[in-house]
């Protein structure tokens, strides 16, 4: 287990953990930690070694020498093998000549097993350089090879050009790292390429002369998606006081999914805020024990809540709520791609685990598993607090009504407080049965600002007037179903394991093969409430029902939840963006939405959320509202009708 001494150690380092990339340094001493990077551009090598952004202004004692401090360890680089790559010249005279269907790439001189004599740790790669070892030549036997560790066989990047790096991270600690770099332009070799970092421990001086060189730890890092990049920083010290170099990897996640923003490069108004540094990061701790190297289970746990609590209380400033959501979105992203056991963001198992799309970091024990059941709901509070600060009751409300987790404690009362219940009476029911219509479709029920109820039936449409009780048809032309863009036609809502966001599905014609995608401003663990049987487990692909708010020729307007998107088909690439209420779309009949627009009524948090532009939301519940779809609100929001069975229900509330 690991030492109180450490857990104490990072909880006083986290602020400037997350917000500076100090990387847990207690001191402002000059360092060079090892570095990684996994986006670079195409042709250039991955960035290997450099101080860590922020570094230089770690804090208030920035600059300041700390004189108790030991020394930092200077990274030492390896250097390229000799011409040829078929031989390595030792001291003394020696010549370590590479394995048959090898070549030397680059290597190390030092005292690798504790004999004082220096010996040669190369890396030994095939003619493609998809495959290869890290091998020992001892000084002592220079043709005696010994293998520290080979990259992994289901590594190979095919179409991918590696590259590679060896460094001496520590007195006693050497990073191997497998860099493939697959091009902006290569996207399928991308998807499947993995980062592999290993980790090799030289004998200490308590370990007695000729021990051997041992592997530590073996790290993956999967690609992310183009639009983002993956970092680590390694750092050896001593961070429990037992006389062992420990392991400090300071993860970082940078850039943003589509159709998500970066981030701006000016910090935030709160600089240890979750959205105050371009490269949002957390720690992975593996602590020196007698059998080895133990990952201590705080972290990156604890840096998490500390971000998700920093969210909380820049949600509650009237200056800096405005970037809260943003900020939850970017930490939503983190706490996914860094834990296999993030709610909603859970990766499949076995071979299917390169497809999950959502757990990034592996280690040789398998996926990270952070312990943090309650942070996805902490975040969805801070937002919606942040959302309340703002006046936005409706984006409170959608963030408290997604993800797979219980809402935080105080969730329902916020949503009360938005959006007070109200009980629902059926004051009509119709004897017109509504013609069916598929999810996500334009609905058979539309209010007349007269307040009569349109009911599209197969045979044409009845107007019904609940004053007098009178259904009679009419000449109205019945609306359609489908939602068109033009000749677009809007199709699913999807939620699936190999895609981080949610995604729209539509035809670009009718008589279009297949179908195209936009991703949507929803990450895959948002969007309607559905509890997985494990996160750790995805549950395929899902489509989510959606109401349908305004179709033009440039897109389309609906609501997941109470999430409200506008998807824009008028670019080259078409796009989504988050919509605010009230909508300036006329609204359609069939809509969710009232003949002026002003008023919507969609299901969420339980119930059915009815808000009106200028006026106060609620949530009508109760009768045989469960069981309805397809509702359309009347202007003011005093009544919604409903298909219920097969006929047309009108509900008031009280």
């Amino acid at each position: 287990m690991p030492d109180r001494s450490s857990s104490k150690l990072l909880r006083a380092l986290l602020p400037l953990l997350a917000a500076t990339g100090c990387d847990g340094c207690p001191s402002s001493k000059p360092y060079t930690p090892y570095t990684l990077g996994s986006a670079t551009p195409s042709g250039s090598p991955p960035p290997l070694s450099g101080v860590a952004p922020g570094a230089a202004d770690a804090g208030p004692e920035a600059g300041a020498p700390d004189a108790a401090a030991p020394p930092r360890f200077a990274v030492v680089p390896s250097v390229p093998a000799p011409a040829g790559g078929k031989q390595w010249p030792l001291e003394g005279g020696a010549v370590v000549a590479a394995p048959t269907g090898r070549t030397f790439e680059t290597g190390l001189l030092l005292d690798a097993d504790g004999d004082g004599a220096r010996d040669l740790v190369v890396w030994a790669r095939s003619p493609d350089g998809l495959r290869g070892e890290l091998l020992l030549a001892p000084a002592a036997r220079p043709q005696a090879l010994r293998t520290l560790t080979a990259l992994p066989g289901d590594l190979a990047a095919q179409g991918c050009t590696p590259r590679v790096a060896l460094s001496q991270i520590g007195p006693s600690t050497l990073a191997f790292d497998f860099a493939p770099q697959c091009g902006a332009d290569r996207r399928a070799a991308s998807a499947g390429a993995t980062r592999w970092l290993a980790v090799i421990r030289l004998p200490g001086s308590a370990a007695g002369a000729s021990a051997p060189p041992e592997l530590a730890l073996e790290l993956r890092l999967r690609a992310p998606p183009p639009e983002e990049a993956l970092s680590a920083a390694l750092e050896v010290a001593d961070r429990d006081a037992d006389g062992r170099d420990d392991l400090l990897v300071t993860l970082g996640l940078s850039g943003a999914l589509r159709p998500f923003h970066a981030p701006h490069p000016s910090p935030a108004p709160n600089p240890s805020s979750a959205g105050a540094a371009s490269e949002l990061r957390a720690p992975l701790i593996f602590l020196d024990r007698p059998a080895g190297l133990s990952r201590d289970a705080a972290q990156p746990g604890e840096t998490l809540r500390a971000l998700a609590a920093s969210l909380l209380r820049d949600a509650r400033g009237k200056a800096t709520a405005p970037a809260v959501a943003a900020a939850a979105q970017r930490l939503r992203r983190l706490n996914a791609v860094l834990c296999a056991d993030a709610a909603g963001g859970g990766a499949l198992a076995g071979r299917d685990a390169a497809r999950a799309g959502e757990a990034l970091v592996w280690t040789g024990a398998g996926p990270v598993r952070c312990g943090e059941p309650g942070l996805a709901a902490a975040i969805d509070n801070a937002e919606a607090v942040a959302a309340s600060t703002r006046g936005a009751p409706l984006a409170a409300i959608a963030a408290l009504d997604h993800g797979a987790e219980p809402r935080a404690k105080d969730a329902d009362k916020l949503i009360a407080k938005l959006a007070p219940p109200a009980a629902a009476t059926a004051v009509y029911r119709t004897a017109a049965a509504p013609q069916p219509a598929g999810p996500g479709a334009f609905g058979p029920l539309a209010f007349e600002a007269s307040g009569a109820l349109l009911v599209r039936t197969a045979q044409g449409v009845v107007r019904v007037d609940p004053a007098t009780s009178t259904e009679s048809a009419t000449d109205v032309p019945p609306w359609p179903a489908a939602i068109h863009a033009g000749p677009a036609q809007l199709v699913a809502v999807e939620r699936r394991c190999d895609a981080p966001t949610l995604l729209a599905l539509f035809r670009s014609s009718p008589d279009a093969v297949g179908e195209m995608e936009v991703p949507l401003p929803l990450l895959r663990g948002q969007g309607p409430r559905a509890r997985a049987a494990s996160p750790e487990r995805c549950a395929g692909t899902e489509r989510l029902p959606f109401s349908p708010l305004a179709a033009s020729e440039g897109g389309f307007d609906i609501a997941v939840g109470a999430a409200l998107v506008s998807i824009d088909l008028r670019a080259a690439a078409p796009a989504s963006s988050a919509l605010s209420f009230p909508l300036t779309t006329p609204a359609p009949q069939g809509a969710a939405r009232s003949p002026d627009g002003a008023t919507l009524a969609v299901p969420a948090a339980g119930g059915l959320l009815v808000t009106t532009a200028g006026g106060s939301a609620r949530l009508w519940s109760g009768g045989d509202l469960a069981q309805g779809a397809a509702c359309a609100p009347a202007n003011g929001g005093a009544r919604v009708a409903c298909v219920v069975g097969a006929a047309a229900v009108i509900f008031e509330a009280k």
